[in-house]
C-alpha cells in the first residue's frame, strides 16, 4: 500500500504544480492587460482630444466595476471553485482587448476599460486563493507555501503591471499599428492563459456551501492586524494608481518629449522596482515591510516633487525607484500577513476586502489629481498629491512601529510559555519515556521505565 500511496502524492503534488503554473500565468496576464493602456493614453489623446481628467477617468472606469466586483466574484470563488472565475476572466479581458482594437471614440475606451475591470473583479481574487490552494504542490511545508504563494501572487500581479505599459510603449513607438497592435498580442496572451487555466481544478474541499456578496466582514481574530495593513495598503496604491494614470504623460511634460517607450520605461521602472523589492521583502516580517516601505514611499514622494522643481532626470529615476521600493515592500507586507492569518474557507472573501481597500486607493486618488490638473496643470497637481500622501505615510509609521513592538512581544511570550512547557514534560518514545529540555540542550534523557502505553 506504501508505493500506491506514494504514486498517488506524487500524481496529487504535481498537478498542484500545474495549477500554481496555471493560476500565476492567469494573473500575470490579467494585470499586464489592465495596465497596458497605460502608456497609450497619449495617443488615444491625440487621436480623439479628450483632457487630463478624462484620462484619469479612463483609469478609474475599471476601478469603478472592480471595487463592487470583488464584493461579489471574491466570495463566490469559495463556493463554485477558482477555476469558473478565472476564465471567466480571460474571456473578459480578450473581449476588452477586442474593444480597445475597435475603437473611434472615448466611448469605446470606456467599455473596453469597463471589460477589464470586470475581468480583474472575477480573476483577481480568485487567481491568489487557487495559488494559495495550490502552493503545497512547490513547498509541502503549510506555512512556508502559504509565504511563496503569497510572494508568487505579488510578483506575477506587479510584474504584470510593469510589462504591460512596456510592451505598449515599446510597440506603439517602433511597431505599426501604435493603436492597435499591443492588444492584439495581448489577446494572444489572453488565449495562452486560458488554455492553462483549464487544468484548474473546479471545486476543492476547502470550498464553500454557500455563496452570499462580501459585506466587508473580516474575522474577528485578524481585525486589528486588517486595519494596519489596510492603510498602509492604500496609501501604496494611491501612488501606484496615479503614477500608471499620468506618470507617462507627466514625464512627457516634465522632459518635452514623445517617445512613447520612454515615458512607459519610467512607469515600468517605479512597477519593476516594485517587483524586485517584494523578491527580497520574503526575508522580512511582514510588519517590518511595511514600515521600511512606507519609509521608501515617503522618500520616492519627497523625490518627485523635488524632480518637478529642478526637472532633473536622475532625481525623477531615483523618485520612481524609491516610490515602488515602497510600494513593493508594503504589498508584499499586506498579503503574506493576510494569507496567513486567514482561514482558508474564508481566504477569498478576505483577499477581495484586501483588493477592494488597494484598488479604492488605485482609482480614488488618480480623479483627484485629474481634477486639480484642469486649474493648475498636471505638474502642480501630482506634486501636491505627492506631498499629501507621502506626510501620511510618515504618520502612519510609529503605528506600525507599535504594531511591530506588540509583535515581538508576543512573540517572546510564546516562545517563553513553549520552553516552560518543554523543560520537564515527557514523552513516550518507542515505549520509553522521554525528557524534553531547553531546545539549546541537545541530548534528552531515559529514566530506563517504560511508559504504560504497551499495556
Amino acid at each position: 500500500m506504501k508505493p500506491f500511496d506514494n504514486d498517488g502524492e506524487a500524481v496529487a503534488r504535481r498537478h498542484a504544480r500545474q495549477a500554481f503554473v496555471a493560476a500565476a500565468t492567469a494573473l500575470a496576464v490579467l494585470f499586464m492587460g489592465n495596465n497596458l493602456p497605460s502608456a497609450l493614453y497619449g495617443v488615444f489623446r491625440a487621436a480623439f482630444g479628450y483632457s487630463s481628467l478624462t484620462q484619469t477617468l479612463l483609469y478609474a472606469a475599471a476601478v469603478a466595476v472592480i471595487v463592487p466586483g470583488l464584493l461579489v466574484f471574491g466570495p463566490l470563488s469559495d463556493v463554485i471553485g477558482r477555476r469558473a472565475l478565472i476564465l471567466a476572466a480571460l474571456i473578459s479581458f480578450g473581449v476588452g482587448d477586442v474593444l480597445f482594437v475597435m475603437a473611434d471614440g472615448t466611448t469605446w475606451l470606456f467599455a473596453a476599460r469597463v471589460a477589464q475591470g470586470l475581468g480583474v473583479a472575477c480573476g483577481s481574487a480568485a487567481g491568489v486563493a487557487a495559488l494559495s490552494d495550490s502552493a503545497v504542490g512547490v513547498v509541502s511545508d503549510q506555512v512556508r507555501a502559504q509565504r511563496v504563494a503569497a510572494l508568487t501572487a505579488t510578483v506575477c500581479m506587479t510584474g504584470g503591471l510593469a510589462l504591460g505599459p512596456l510592451l505598449a510603449g515599446i510597440l506603439a513607438q517602433y511597431a505599426p499599428a501604435p493603436r492597435e497592435l499591443s492588444f492584439l498580442v495581448h489577446l494572444a496572451l489572453v488565449a495562452i492563459a486560458f488554455i492553462a487555466a483549464l487544468r484548474l481544478p473546479g471545486k476543492t474541499t476547502t470550498t464553500a456551501g454557500h455563496w452570499h456578496p462580501t459585506l466587508l466582514r473580516v474575522p474577528e481574530s485578524i481585525r486589528q492586524t486588517f486595519a494596519l495593513v489596510a492603510a498602509s495598503g492604500f496609501l501604496s496604491w494611491s501612488v501606484f494608481g496615479m503614477f500608471s494614470a499620468l506618470i507617462p504623460s507627466f514625464f512627457s511634460d516634465l522632459f518635452d518629449t514623445k517617445n512613447l517607450a520612454l515615458t512607459a520605461a519610467a512607469l515600468a521602472l517605479m512597477i519593476a522596482t516594485s517587483a524586485l523589492a517584494q523578491l527580497g521583502a520574503h526575508r522580512l516580517r511582514a510588519l517590518t515591510a511595511q514600515l521600511v516601505g512606507l519609509a521608501a514611499l515617503a522618500v520616492g514622494l519627497a523625490l518627485l516633487v523635488v524632480a518637478t522643481a529642478t526637472r532633473n532626470p536622475v532625481i525623477a529615476v531615483l523618485a520612481m525607484v524609491g516610490s515602488g521600493m515602497g510600494h513593493g515592500l508594503i504589498f508584499v507586507g499586506e498579503m503574506t500577513e493576510i494569507t496567513v492569518a486567514t482561514p482558508a474557507e474564508e481566504r477569498g472573501a478576505v483577499i477581495s476586502v484586501v483588493h477592494l481597500i488597494n484598488f479604492s486607493g488605485l482609482g480614488g486618488p488618480g480623479i483627484g489629481v485629474g481634477f486639480l490638473s484642469l486649474s493648475y496643470g498636471l505638474l502642480a497637481a501630482t506634486r501636491f498629491a505627492a506631498l499629501v500622501i507621502a506626510v501620511l505615510c510618515v504618520l502612519l509609521i510609529p503605528f506600525v512601529i507599535r504594531a511591530a513592538n506588540k509583535s515581538n512581544r508576543r512573540e517572546t511570550h510564546r516562545r517563553g510559555m513553549n520552553l516552560t512547557n518543554t523543560d520537564t514534560q515527557p514523552v513516550c518514545v518507542q515505549n520509553r519515556r522521554v525528557w524534553l529540555f531547553d531546545k539549546g540542550d541537545r541530548e534528552t534523557s531515559m529514566n530506563g521505565r517504560t511508559c504504560g502505553c504497551a499495556d
